[in-house]
């Protein structure tokens, strides 16, 4: 039976109650954006109707009996995933910057958009929850933690070629949390965590050093008095790097006006550059055969170890051979990423900016320079509702105010006590949903919200570190405040489910 005709247990008004509180929040806010400009955007009352049908889907959820939305878990994936392909084939953007992550679904003159990306962060929580369960006595196997990733891997891909690499990313800690909650051997989520690290760092560290190297660069070339190159610098910017790295850019005529004998010695140059002006990290993980020979080093010796702890019959050696080798085989990774998955300058911006926003004047280095005042300047109580001076209008000082950047507004407005009161219950709503885990009567409704319990913190959590300053601009929307259908209706569904588990913590 697929909804329950009694009552089994009391909802979490609580987080009932959080949920609602985020959401009138995040109407007002886009509300004061709106309020003092001629024919607005309408944002507020299309929120409020996002709002209202998320808290339809939200009870209707809570009826359903979680255990039956796990046994179609596989069924609902594959729906996500063939969505996430028609996507790749046939969305579109909706404006001119972004990702094409939007499908377009009509019926006569009626249509909505709707973002799958967002929707396949849930179906992969229900199907990953079922996977660990059915595996929980084999979980400490490194080998059956290949599905998991086949699970998670897929869906990231097709996000990435969107391209939404912020998106993509996001699925990482969901995975990790309820690997981690599922019972993995610790040594080999932390392994994975290293490997996915160094392999994504170390390339995304090389290419930033080269954005910024570019003025060092023409400044060289100045002293050195080679004028002749500067016109190649000036022409091409941060791509000088792959031209000389013999990567394709743009269209093929480009490169081909370049002479042969000009492009050895700027080649020459940029080496003796490299040599005397950049830092000794910068030297070493850009130069393959550092790269290589510390890779080989560290795996020969990890195969060692390994060796002798099979001949002693010693277990104690995974704890040296374990990491060394991890990190050895990260290090030929990121060689691998650096050279065949080059990063669109504007990646690299939105991921490194938060380190030096000086240095970047448009795209992501704006959005943090112009986020953090807008914050400090509600200072204490805040410049009060419908005067956000720096995040309302149709073109606010601070961009994307009444999305990825909707808490610089709110905060603006009621500054820091304001903050505090909406932080309260952004993070009540995670911290209800780790009671429900811990209370669920069986391990699939505690993996299951444990996995709900990890996309909702790391949005809330990375969203707010990113208007602060203090973590990379990855484009994650604040969870129930951010103005956006797909995202509000997804997590909406997703508390349903927690309250679906909560109900049903002493059913038989």
């Amino acid at each position: 039976m697929i909804f329950q005709e009694r009552r089994l247990d009391k909802i979490d008004y609580l987080l009932v109650f959080s949920v609602f509180v985020v959401g009138l929040c995040g109407i007002l806010t886009l509300y004061s954006q709106e309020a003092n400009i001629e024919n607005g955007l309408g944002r507020w009352y299309k929120q409020l109707f996002y709002f209202i049908i998320g808290l339809a889907c939200m009870f209707l959820v809570a009826r359903i009996n979680y255990q039956l939305i796990g046994s179609y878990a596989l069924p609902i994936y594959i729906f996500i995933i063939v969505l996430l392909i028609v996507t790749w084939l046939f969305g579109y953007l909706p404006s001119n910057r972004g990702a094409q992550s939007w499908l377009r679904i009509g019926f006569g003159g009626f249509s909505v958009n709707v973002q799958p990306s967002e929707f396949a962060k849930l179906s992969t929580i229900i199907l990953l929850g079922q996977y660990l369960v059915l595996k929980e006595r084999e979980i400490k196997n490194i080998t059956v933690l290949l599905i998991p990733f086949t699970i998670v891997l897929i869906p990231m891909l097709l996000i990435i070629i969107q391209p939404d690499l912020g998106t993509a990313l996001s699925f990482l800690p969901i995975l990790f949390s309820m690997l981690f909650l599922g019972g993995a051997d610790i040594f080999h989520i932390g392994s994975l965590i290293v490997f996915g690290g160094f392999s994504l760092i170390i390339p995304m560290y090389i290419e930033f050093m080269k954005l910024t190297l570019v003025d060092d660069l023409t400044n060289f070339l100045q002293r050195e008095e080679k004028t002749e190159l500067l016109s190649l610098v000036n022409k091409y910017g941060s791509k000088i790097w792959a031209i000389l790295e013999q990567r394709k850019i743009g269209s093929s005529k480009e490169t081909a006006t370049i002479a042969p004998e000009k492009l050895r010695m700027l080649g020459e140059a940029v080496e003796q550059f490299v040599e005397e002006e950049t830092n000794i990290f910068f030297r070493m993980l850009s130069s393959d055969s550092f790269m290589i020979t510390v890779g080989s080093i560290l795996v020969i010796f990890s195969l060692i170890m390994i060796i002798l702890a099979v001949a002693r019959g010693n277990h104690n050696f995974r704890k040296i051979y374990i990491p060394i080798g991890v990190i050895g085989i990260s290090i030929f990774s990121a060689l691998m990423v650096t050279k065949f998955i080059p990063f669109s300058e504007n990646q690299v911006i939105r991921l490194t900016a938060f380190l030096n926003p000086e240095e970047f004047k448009r795209g992501a280095g704006y959005q943090l320079r112009a986020s953090k005042p807008a914050i400090g300047s509600g200072r204490f109580f805040g410049k009060g509702l419908l005067n956000g001076e720096m995040t309302e209008g149709r073109i606010p000082h601070v961009p994307e105010s009444g999305t990825d950047f909707i808490f610089t507004s709110w905060a603006e407005q009621t500054g820091f006590m304001g903050s505090v009161f909406l932080l309260f219950f952004l993070f009540l709503i995670p911290l209800r949903g780790l009671q429900i885990s811990f209370e669920s009567k069986d391990r699939y409704g505690s993996l299951l919200a444990a996995g709900i319990v990890a996309l909702i913190f790391f949005h809330i959590f990375i969203n707010i570190g990113i208007v602060m300053g203090l973590l990379p601009v990855t484009g994650l929307p604040l969870s129930f405040m951010s103005y956006g259908g797909s995202h509000m209706i997804m997590s909406m569904i997703a508390v349903g489910i927690l309250i679906s588990i909560k109900m049903r913590k002493h059913a038989n």
